[in-house]
């Protein structure tokens, strides 16, 4: 059976300032200490590989675990945030353009085919997602470290419950129930494809935003 260790990164500087992080944004001096106690939990941890999303957020806070875990670090595309349109990218969460793209996003979220003009849409972070998870399964370790966006870790927990068949609807559903995703949180999914139940999906979720390494920060 196969382990993936799924981790959001560290508080960004876009977030801590309650804005839509430009890709560029790195971490903040609190989220490099998120990312130090994180790695520190990583050390009791069987991990064998680290894979980041290509954003400096995420990079950066695998490169703090790294540090501790003396694991290598691969990159990969396919766990990067959603991306959003450029035109709410550095701007203030309740601005009242970007509460309107969000707004028009959400409701839209089930409509096939629709974006806003250059973000992704229900159907392109599906299927990234499903690649993602497919690209996991192939690898050849039993215990990966993921370091992914807080956005995009509800589309992966989506697709690992529901798998190829998931909607938008029940997408949203899990963005929606699953309350907020905590900054250098730790998630758990199992993969085990063989000797399994017919009909049972091969992906299980067993933990879900556990940021007990936080304390009081």
């Amino acid at each position: 059976m196969k382990t993936i260790y799924l981790v959001r990164h560290g508080e960004s500087e876009g977030n801590a300032l309650g804005q839509y992080n430009p890709i560029d944004t790195r971490l903040s001096k609190r989220g490099e200490v998120q990312a130090a106690e994180i790695a520190k939990r990583c050390v009791h941890l069987p991990i064998e590989i680290i894979v980041s999303s290509t954003m400096p957020r995420a990079l950066q806070t695998a490169e703090v675990i790294a540090t501790y875990i003396d694991k290598r670090i691969e990159t990969s595309a396919s766990f990067r945030e959603r991306i959003s349109a450029t035109k709410i990218l550095g701007k203030k969460r309740n601005d009242p353009e970007a509460v309107a793209v969000i707004q028009a996003s959400r409701e839209n979220f089930h409509v096939p085919g629709w974006h806003y003009e250059d973000g992704e849409n229900f159907e392109d972070l599906k299927q990234r997602a499903l690649e993602g998870l497919g690209y996991l399964s192939k690898r050849p370790e039993d215990n990966i470290l993921v370091v992914s966006h807080g956005f995009f870790m509800y589309i992966i927990a989506a697709a690992v419950i529901f798998g190829a068949d998931l909607t938008a609807q029940e997408c949203l559903h899990i963005i929606e129930g699953f309350g907020e995703l905590e900054n250098t949180a730790l998630t758990v999914v199992k993969y085990r494809d063989e000797d399994r139940p017919k009909g049972r999906s091969p992906w299980q979720l067993r933990v879900w935003n556990d940021h007990a390494h936080l304390g009081q920060l």
